[in-house]
């Protein structure tokens, strides 16, 4: 007969798998007669217990919220394993989606006028204009075709591989992370050296500016997540 729950030592720590077929009567039937066989073995052992990680592993199922509640009770009071984490090979539909918009380019033809803020979950496309004090906010790179007179940030959760593409002639902050610099306004002929470059954080952990023509040799993957961002350049 198949168990239901099966334990595994690691390097550092133990696995806890839990038979994604069983069902959940099954597996806490199984879990308490586990722990209570290791309880006692412990009681024989003359050693001193410690605290060991334990992560526990769901395969395809997933496990509901009062279901994780009643593992980790069950396992916290009849046992000194320390539950480091619950994974499983399935997400829920909310997560999915979630993580389809993160690496998603968003694209928003608009006007971004003072106090508003455009916020978007992965990379950006803006197609419009940034009025002084209105803002773009993305947790990926932001692409803007038009004017940026107010804030731009890429990265805003940290990511130091996000890059800003814009025309970079008028009056502006632009931001990568937690990296910030103000742009100003230049004469023509310094307008004509910042128009086609873009911002990103360099190898001295500064926020810097490069040509456009190195953007895809700099961030080789950048092309991959929006969909063929090779084009551009």
């Amino acid at each position: 007969m198949k168990q239901s729950v099966t334990l595994k030592g690691t390097k550092d720590s133990f696995v806890l798998s839990l038979d994604e077929a069983a069902s959940f009567v099954s597996i806490m039937k199984e879990l308490n007669e586990l722990l209570e066989h290791l309880h006692g073995e412990q009681k024989r052992s003359k050693e001193v217990q410690k605290d060991i990680y334990l992560e526990i592993k769901t395969g395809n199922r997933l496990l509901s919220q009062e279901q994780q509640e009643r593992v980790i009770e069950e396992i916290e009071s009849k046992s000194t394993f320390l539950i480091k984490k619950i994974t499983s090979s399935v997400v829920t539909y909310e997560k999915a989606i979630e993580w389809q918009e993160a690496v998603s380019l968003q694209m928003e033809v608009q006007t971004v006028r003072s106090g508003q803020v455009l916020t978007a979950p992965g990379d950006l496309l803006f197609v419009g204009k940034v009025h002084p004090g209105g803002m773009l906010r993305a947790n990926g790179s932001i692409f803007i075709i038009g004017e940026l007179m107010g804030i731009a940030h890429a990265g805003f959760e940290g990511d130091t591989n996000a890059v800003i593409v814009a025309d970079f002639h008028t009056d502006a902050q632009i931001r990568i992370a937690d990296s910030i610099q103000i742009i100003e306004k230049k004469n023509n002929h310094q307008d004509s050296i910042r128009k086609n470059e873009f911002a990103y954080i360099n190898d001295l952990h500064i926020l810097d500016f490069n040509s456009l023509e190195q953007l895809i040799k700099m961030r080789p993957n950048l092309g991959k997540v929006i969909g063929g961002l090779n084009e551009w350049v």
